[in-house]
């Protein structure tokens, strides 16, 4: 009887064996995909850099597939001679223009692969200047007969919340350099400076330029052309879009699978094209490259969540450079910066990090759509930097906020007292006036601060000091405007910056790189245990600094705080 149960343990333990090979071969392998398919991806959602981080995030918050996985999806269906078409369909999708730019390369990369490649715009999107500007990059550009999809020219909101501190009875000092460091401006203001109105005007004209000129380019037109009809007539749904010559059609989803005459068993989505291995398709074979993610507001401590409100935290970000700089295996080193700024103390240690990983090997920042303030100063070490035409970039300045709620807490019965030692001791208590003295300190730390800034962009990007402020002086950039001031080295996406990287370290051109993200993502038995901790409460400041980390001209309380103003032009 124990002969025979020991036999089944081991046929059991055989079969189990069997199926986790066979489950590891499937996953390798990736699913089947027959000759002549044709790649469907939805354009969704806001792509963020990074997946979620926590259990809570990854068990709660909305599947959205990350710009990386986007991009490699692409990417290996424009080499996979099995896909000979891809279709772009367009719903609800919210990128900025550097991403847009991101998804606009990979589409006409694989239309000059000799893919076919067609944009169906689906979803009641109104003005939909992003979304078309992406379609451009298709051979054939169609709309949905009942989608309300309108070309009306750009627009760029800013928000001032002066007024709701005033309502909250809270007193908003805010100290800045310089002047058009209009973050401080949004947060403490009620209206646009003369700066501020001359710093959109260009940024806006900067953008208006790159979408012009890109669609007249595809189209076939003249940019004044294009100018003209956008803003004169506005063409909004399938009839005026086409008689304007904007598109090429008015399909519904299922016309194309007839145009292109494809049976449904040829249809991949993107979702199970996602698994397709890179090393299948001989992609990814070559030495290590790894790509280390600053997205979000910066923050000393650990990197936390993802998309509008993530942090990206020095401690993590630091042990991720020293890692790769010290692994022999990885040849170079991507920085991919999808940041508006945040804590000077937690970007000049990441600059420093750089720096030092920088010693090791080359160091090729990547810029997403933002990467201004904070998110420059850790880029400024590296060894060069890459910026899509659309990247809002630069804002070299400083802004300090403090938040004085005596008035807040008076409106609800609280009453204050005060005892200090020391001239200076209330500099940071939020519940005391800054007087004369306070706010002098204050100043005089707000210019070291951007003294420090201007000192770490020159030695990073070795220019001399003056230049940099004449650059500076808290002032936005597009990429391409920062190309012809110094600040960035070439205009491109994520694999304009491997191709640097490959350059810079010496990997032949004919070798594709295996990419290694880090941080790696957290073990689940982590996040839970995370999760099962108890709840800390927070100073005012820290839970403020959450607060507005999420919404435009978001700052960081405290006296060393560089952030850039968010900027929206769709």
């Amino acid at each position: 009887m124990a002969r025979i149960l020991r036999r089944r343990k081991i046929l059991m333990l055989l079969f189990l064996a069997l199926m986790a090979v066979g489950l590891w071969t499937y996953i390798r392998r990736g699913p089947h995909v027959s000759p002549g398919s044709v790649l469907l991806v939805t354009l969704s959602g806001s792509y963020p850099e990074s997946p979620p981080e926590g259990l809570w995030a990854k068990v709660f918050a909305p599947r959205e597939t990350t710009l990386p996985e986007l991009v490699l999806t692409l990417r290996r269906a424009t080499v996979d001679p099995r896909i000979r078409a891809i279709v772009a369909r367009f719903t609800e999708l919210d990128v900025g223009w550097a991403k847009a730019n991101e998804i606009r390369d990979l589409l006409a990369a694989a239309r000059r692969k000799g893919k076919t490649t067609i944009a169906l715009l689906e979803a009641d999107l109104g003005n939909a200047n992003l979304p078309y500007y992406i379609a451009t990059a298709c051979e054939r550009v169609y709309v949905a007969p009942g989608a309300h999809v309108a070309l009306r020219g750009l627009v760029a909101r800013y928000f001032f919340l002066g007024g709701l501190w005033e309502k909250l009875h809270i007193e908003m000092d805010v100290e800045k350099i310089a002047e058009y460091k209009t973050a401080g401006d949004t947060l403490a203001g009620k209206e646009m400076s003369a700066a501020h109105r001359e710093m959109a005007n260009s940024l806006l004209d900067s953008v208006e330029e790159l979408y012009l000129g890109t669609v007249a380019m595809a189209r076939g037109v003249g940019a004044e052309e294009i100018r003209a009809v956008i803003h004169d007539v506005g063409p909004s749904g399938a009839a005026q879009l086409l008689q304007a010559g904007l598109v090429d059609g008015a399909k519904y989803l299922e016309d194309l699978w007839s145009e292109l005459g494809v049976e449904r068993d040829l249809i991949v989505t993107s979702e199970t094209y996602a698994r397709v291995a890179a090393r299948a398709l001989g992609l990814e074979t070559g030495p290590r490259v790894a790509v280390i993610l600053v997205s979000g507001t910066i923050a000393s401590g650990e990197s936390q969540g993802s998309g509008a409100g993530s942090i990206a935290g020095a401690d993590t970000i630091r042990a991720a450079l020293d890692e790769a700089s010290r692994n022999r295996e990885i040849r170079a080193i991507i920085l991919r910066v999808d940041s508006p700024g945040g804590s000077a103390l937690a970007a000049d240690m990441i600059w420093r990090a750089v720096r030092e990983a920088r010693r090791r090997k080359p160091v090729i920042a990547a810029f997403s759509d933002v990467a201004a303030s904070g998110g420059y100063y850790i880029a400024s070490g590296s060894t060069k930097i890459v910026a899509q035409p659309g990247t809002l970039t630069g804002s070299i300045g400083v802004v300090f906020a403090r938040p004085m709620i005596r008035g807040l807490l008076a409106n609800w019965g609280i009453t204050i007292e005060t005892l200090a030692r020391g001239r200076l001791a209330t500099l940071d208590d939020v519940t005391s006036p800054l007087d004369d003295e306070t706010r002098d300190r204050l100043r005089k730390e707000v210019q070291a601060t951007y003294e420090l800034f201007l000192q770490r962009v020159s030695e990073g990007r070795g220019l001399a000091k003056e230049q940099v402020h004449d650059v500076g002086r808290g002032r936005v950039w597009t990429g391409s405007q920062a190309k012809e001031r110094g600040l960035v080295d070439t205009l491109g996406g994520f694999y304009t910056a491997v191709e640097l990287a490959k350059q810079e370290a010496g990997i032949p051109a004919e070798e594709d790189p295996e990419l290694i993200f880090l941080p790696p993502p957290r073990p689940w038995w982590e996040a839970l245990a995370e999760s099962a901790m108890p709840i800390r409460v927070r100073s005012v400041p820290a839970v403020l600094y959450r607060l507005f980390a999420a919404v435009p001209g978001a700052f960081e309380p405290g006296p060393e705080a560089i952030m850039a103003e968010q900027v929206w032009v769709r």
